[in-house]
């Protein structure tokens, strides 16, 4: 570690001290700011919400003291510290309504389940913050990536969703997107509600996924038509600043039934324009961003939403 990132630590580690002494004999009190902060239970299942009172009205302090908390075990013996031994905050940092966090390289070494939990605990717990609405996590100021390779990117409480076997809070919780099918005539799209069960119907992936594997699944009713190819595989999705970055495999190229260029693009650009952190989108076919589109779209392009295509 450099001088200038000891430095930083030795400072957070100091900081991190004296909020555990000002909170640390009365957490339990009920007073100051309350917050719900997310544990891990023992088997490393699912998340548990416990409410904690924060001490400080500075945004910068509260985030040292949720900090502080996931390094703290609970009191509650059925649930462990959310970030472990060896797994240290190295930095943090506020800007906007984005904090991001740089932890240690011991980071890496979680198995790939408890990493999920313990990344969907830190940002649902730093989240809970008046003024906080996403979180960046870096390994040692590297991009936190996924299993695949892919850069994880900026996280929100809502991109958390559960798989078989790992329970993130409620049981029943729902979660509703907004996605927009063709028409009959293929040249215009129709906005429909679908609710998926998050213990059932999805995976833990990020919902920018979830969004695109619902389109090529396609409408659940006669009243709507798909507008992609269900033989198209997501190669990869992020999400950076504000964009999400697609990446198809070949399949995606080839239309299906009647449906227009202009209708298959913005079926995609508008569902994923739907969620609180996307507001445009770029892609790419096998990783090269560089082709036209059907003749019609320089995939260089960064599109936005268009909604007058929506009936």
């Amino acid at each position: 570690m450099n001088k200038k990132v000891w430095v930083r630590a030795a400072v957070l580690c100091i900081l991190i001290f004296l909020a555990v002494c000002f909170t640390g004999c009365g957490k339990n009190k009920e007073h100051g700011t309350a917050v719900d902060i997310s544990y891990i239970n023992k088997n490393e299942t699912k998340l548990v919400k416990e409410k904690h009172y924060l001490e400080s009205t500075d945004t910068k302090e509260k985030i040292v003291e949720v900090l502080t908390l996931l390094c703290t075990m609970p009191d509650n013996k059925e649930l462990r510290a959310t970030l472990t031994t060896g797994i240290n905050v190295v930095t943090y940092a506020l800007d906007g309504d984005q904090v991001t966090v740089s932890l240690s390289e011991k980071y890496r070494d979680i198995p790939r389940t408890t990493e999920v939990l313990t990344r969907a605990a830190i940002v649902r717990s730093l989240t809970a913050i008046e003024g906080v609405s996403c979180v960046m996590l870096t390994v040692n100021g590297e991009p936190l990536t996924d299993s695949s390779g892919n850069v994880v990117g900026v996280m929100t409480a809502d991109m958390f969703v559960d798989n078989a076997g790992t329970k993130i809070e409620e049981e029943d919780t729902k979660v509703t997107l907004r996605l927009y099918f063709a028409n009959e005539e293929g040249d215009g799209l129709i906005a429909v509600n679908r609710e998926l069960s998050h213990n059932a119907d999805i995976s833990n992936v990020s919902m920018e996924k979830v969004v695109l594997e619902q389109l090529i699944k396609g409408p659940a009713s006669d009243e709507t038509y798909p507008t992609i190819n269900p033989a198209t595989k997501v190669i990869s999705v992020t999400v950076q600043d504000g964009v999400c970055y697609i990446n198809f495999d070949s399949a995606f190229e080839t239309a299906i039934n009647n449906v227009t260029t202009d209708v298959t693009i913005y079926s995609i650009v508008n569902s994923l324009s739907e969620l609180s952190n996307v507001n445009k989108v770029q892609f790419s076919i096998d990783g090269d961003s560089d082709n036209r589109f059907r003749d019609k779209y320089d995939f260089s392009t960064v599109f936005e939403r268009n909604l007058s295509l929506a009936d």
